[in-house]
């Protein structure tokens, strides 16, 4: 069937209102990336033993903190590693995520964090001097959109986009993120030593990371235990703020 003139093309006048209209969609395509990519902060989840404790932190790698004064990390070279507990508290950011995923999830940072663990510290199994208990509790999962996540990443549009987002700190477009408490005792006292509240997600510019539903997760995984290991180290290089005496000849808090 042949067409007439009148229908080979649009009228002029919607040409104008559809280049008009550009911008605007774009725009909207542009905020619904960035919307897709922005995870949730974590919370100060009340079942943890050292939630009361835990401080709020404005920069760093971690959303919620807590150090005891006197902690000396440089006395203990000898780490205790408890298996995962998935939290049940009303708080918890699992969403929809099924109990199987959860249990996937605790078991990966079973093998991930002692691993990691490792290279810093020898592991045990009993309770000793020099000896720390380590407890993670897996407290949410954000799970990925995969097509939408590698197709976001794997466009000049997308590269652009999440470049931007790893720029001030967000995760990926459609990636998802793993949520978790880390909370230290020395193993003997059982006294609380140091403890952290996080999300972990990968670099936006990350695409391995955006095939699998869980892989973001994953990947926040084998991040989050290399920050822990890292803020241990440092914490050995510093003095205890306790050992400091005042003037007044009580102890500094």
């Amino acid at each position: 069937m042949l067409y007439s003139e009148h229908h080979d093309s649009p009228p002029k006048s919607g040409r104008i209102a559809l280049a008009h209209r550009m911008p605007i969609l774009a725009g909207m395509a542009v905020m619904a990336i960035v919307l897709i990519g922005c995870t949730a902060d974590p919370r100060k989840y009340q079942g943890l033993r050292s939630s009361e404790q835990l401080a709020e932190q404005k920069k760093g790698d971690f959303k919620y903190e807590y150090i005891s004064p006197d902690f000396n990390a440089a006395t203990y070279n000898s780490a205790i590693v408890d298996p995962v507990e998935i939290y049940n508290g009303d708080d918890n950011q699992f969403g929809s995520v099924s109990q199987k995923d959860r249990t996937y999830l605790a078991d990966y940072i079973n093998k991930v964090f002692p691993k990691t663990i490792s290279k810093q510290y020898t592991l045990t199994t009993e309770p000793g001097p020099n000896t720390l208990r380590i407890h993670i509790t897996l407290t949410g999962i954000k799970k990925s959109t995969p097509v939408l996540s590698t197709l976001s990443h794997a466009s000049s549009f997308g590269l652009v986009t999440n470049g931007v987002l790893q720029a001030v700190g967000e995760n990926g477009t459609a990636y998802g993120a793993v949520y978790y408490a880390v909370e230290i005792f020395d193993s003997q006292s059982s006294r609380l030593l140091y403890a952290h509240v996080t999300v972990q997600t990968p670099d936006a510019l990350d695409v391995t990371a955006s095939f699998g539903y869980l892989d973001a997760a994953r990947e926040g995984v084998r991040i989050g235990a290399q920050h822990l290991v890292r803020k241990l180290n440092k914490l050995s290089k510093q003095a205890p703020k306790t050992s400091v005496i005042e003037k007044t000849g009580t102890i500094g808090k």
